[in-house]
């Protein structure tokens, strides 16, 4: 199938342009939502570390929510 000197390329570059678009998409989206929970969590009057340890915390909590149930909802499908 392949020679000697032909390696199969590993990487198939429609899936890898997608993966970075929604990768970027999710990254955007957790920023964005780090300003958001700061925003709200600062005009409900809370102290400063704490808003920060939660505006930190949370976007990446469901960031992984949204990925695993992503990877477990297309891997029942298979």
């Amino acid at each position: 199938m392949f020679g000697m000197n032909q390696t199969p390329n590993p990487l198939n570059q429609n899936n890898l342009s997608r993966a970075t678009i929604i990768a970027t998409g999710i990254a955007v989206g957790g920023i964005i939502l780090f300003f958001i929970i700061w925003a709200v969590l600062g005009s409900t009057g809370m102290d400063a570390f704490a808003r920060l340890i939660l505006s930190l915390c949370i976007p990446p909590g469901l960031m992984a929510a949204l990925i695993g149930g992503y990877f477990l909802m297309s891997q029942s499908k298979k």
